[in-house]
């Protein structure tokens, strides 16, 4: 890559906020090692797993102010993991707003995953949980992955808190999502780890490091190096299947919030309007060949026969309690909401049937317009919808960025969609007022309402190339254009598996449709890759874009592929938990 600005780019806003945070808290502990069970404290029960594939036997340990090992870091509680990796902590926390974390090792010692739980009070307020409330507590690669990238943008784990946490998860989505995947394909034996790195979270905090820290590198860059180039095809692959699966999908949005109480979304009847996009592997188990660690059984990707995407566009109803349904009582779509985190059951009418999981948040004001406004479904008294969550106003309206796989053979499906009210129009022109808040270091110019968008490609088709592309809102949707060189260089339209390679794209425009408006697809979208060697290779497909996704879908019918090209914080994708604060 040729980065015109520091891979800094996206900790700008997250550092200061560290820092501030630092001169609040008070001091947590310090030398080294790991200490003893907190006396100060009381008792909880936790459930959860060890999963990148299922960690059998895994060494489960949670402690607060730092993981396991770290300076100041306290045990709190302890556990076996059983045979699927699925485990139970009875946990003793302290009362205090110290960060709390979860710690495996496997049996062998070669695979270590952690992840950030939120702060203890908080989780010892919750009582009991399991990773329904708190998907975090499916210790993975994309937990530990988080963490690593934390600390090489200057993070102090006795400082972490939510409010840094989600600024993490959101600005640095496409370097967590690589790093991810780099160690998935360690643990899960697809790559061979470097002798030199003892585990892998080892390699994990190296491989941020190196990527972060270097002008010219990415996380993904950076793993390719570490793991070498016949790696690759497996990081390609793996971060799209990680962004498509149900157990990891929620915790690249909301791992740590704690999904409790009311629904984020109020009762009433929606239009849910989404795109289906199969990615062609398969979450059904299967050995990697030959194995190159023997740290974890896998679940390799296996390539199935890819579906073009599909559109969804139907009414459901939710109750007060959360409960969602296909509002003509048909039973294709049914769900639950707990907090921000929806699961759903969706027949697309095509013979499919997708099993789905993430996060459900408020859509920012401005991109919802007019509709009817979503009372309470007939089946829910007035009464019992008012104590639980309030009526939406019309315009009010809610993105779902989610994963999951088809009950038939398990292939691996990204669903991105909206929940809006009926009748409701897209506000995509008035995405413009936020042009200013952030572009994630590519220049733009001085169009005003114009900004710049990071496209990083996942999947094997378009896997590493990063596109660097300036968005102009319309009223019937976006426009998108190549954006241009920095002065210093530029970490965008590139490769990065291949430094030295340029990456352009035709100019296209992203138009809706008037039966499902929040869904934008631009017909012919090419995109070419030109080595230094003067070799080029071009793709011609699709393009698909749904309001308030974090990323596009790119559609190539030769070879036949579904891609996704992922997003940083800017202003199409920033969803709120809440009317209160943003979310990621």
């Amino acid at each position: 890559m040729q980065p015109s600005q520091p891979r800094s780019r996206s900790t700008r806003k997250l550092l200061p906020i560290a820092a501030a945070l630092a001169l609040s808290l008070s001091a947590c502990g310090g030398g080294g090692g790991t200490a003893q069970i907190n006396p100060v404290a009381a008792n909880t029960t936790l459930k959860g797993a060890v999963i990148d594939a299922p960690i059998a036997n895994a060494a489960v340990t949670f402690t607060t102010v730092a993981p396991m090992g770290q300076p100041g870091s306290v045990v709190v509680g302890t556990a076996t993991a059983d045979a699927s990796g699925n485990y139970t902590v009875q946990a003793t926390l302290p009362n205090t707003s110290a960060p709390l974390f979860a710690n495996a090792t496997s049996p062998d010692g070669q695979v270590v995953l952690t992840a950030y739980l939120g702060t203890s009070s908080a989780v010892l307020a919750a009582g009991s949980l399991t990773s329904a409330n708190l998907p975090n507590l499916v210790i993975s690669q994309v937990t530990t992955a988080a963490l690593a990238v934390y600390i090489a943008s200057g993070g102090s784990y006795a400082n972490l808190t939510p409010a840094l946490y989600a600024a993490l998860l959101s600005q640095h989505h496409d370097d967590i999502l690589a790093l991810s995947a780099a160690i998935k394909a360690v643990a899960d034996g697809y790559c061979a780890r470097p002798a030199h790195y003892h585990d892998t979270e080892d390699m994990a905090h190296d491989i941020a490091k190196q990527g972060l820290s270097n002008n010219a590198a990415s996380a993904l860059n950076s793993a390719s190096t570490t793991l070498g180039s016949s790696c690759d095809g497996n990081l390609k692959s793996l971060m799209q299947y990680i962004s498509s699966d149900e157990r990891w999908a929620p915790e690249l949005d909301l791992g740590d919030v704690l999904e409790q109480g009311a629904p984020a979304v109020a009762p009433g009847t929606y239009s849910l309007q989404g795109v289906l996009a199969q990615s062609g592997m398969s979450a059904l188990p299967m050995l990697p060949t030959p194995p190159a660690s023997t740290a974890s059984a896998a679940s390799i990707p296996t390539q199935t026969r890819t579906l073009p995407p599909g559109i969804l566009n139907t009414l459901v109803s939710v109750d007060a309690n959360g409960n969602l349904s296909s509002a003509d009582g048909s039973g294709n779509v049914t769900g639950v909401i707990v907090g921000n985190l929806m699961t759903l059951t969706v027949n697309d009418g095509q013979g499919n049937t997708y099993v789905l999981a993430g996060e459900a948040g408020l859509l920012p004001s401005g991109f919802v317009v007019g509709g009817t406004a979503p009372a309470p479904s007939p089946s829910v008294p007035a009464s019992s919808a008012s104590s639980t969550a309030s009526v939406p106003s019309a315009s009010v309206g809610y993105g779902l960025r989610m994963g999951g796989r088809t009950q038939s053979g398990g292939v691996l499906t990204r669903f991105d969609a909206v929940l809006v009210p009926q009748n409701s129009e897209p506000g995509w022109a008035q995405i413009a007022q936020y042009s200013s808040q952030r572009s994630d270091g590519v220049n733009c110019g001085s169009n005003s309402g114009m900004f710049g968008v990071r496209l990083m490609g996942t999947g094997a088709t378009v896997g590493g190339l990063v596109l660097g592309a300036c968005v102009m809102p319309q009223t019937a949707g976006l426009d998108l254009s190549q954006a241009l060189p920095s002065g210093n260089g530029h970490h965008y339209s590139d490769d990065d598996f291949k430094p030295g390679a340029s990456v352009g794209f035709s100019n296209f425009s992203l138009n809706n449709t008037r039966t499902a408006p929040y869904i934008l697809k631009a017909p012919s979208v090419t995109i070419t890759q030109s080595n230094p060697s003067g070799k080029s290779s071009t793709f011609t497909g699709q393009m698909y874009y749904v309001m308030g996704a974090k990323d596009m879908i790119y559609s190539t019918a030769t070879p036949a592929s579904n891609g996704l090209f992922v997003m940083n914080e800017n202003p199409l994708d920033t969803l709120q938990e809440n009317s209160a604060h943003q979310d990621h």
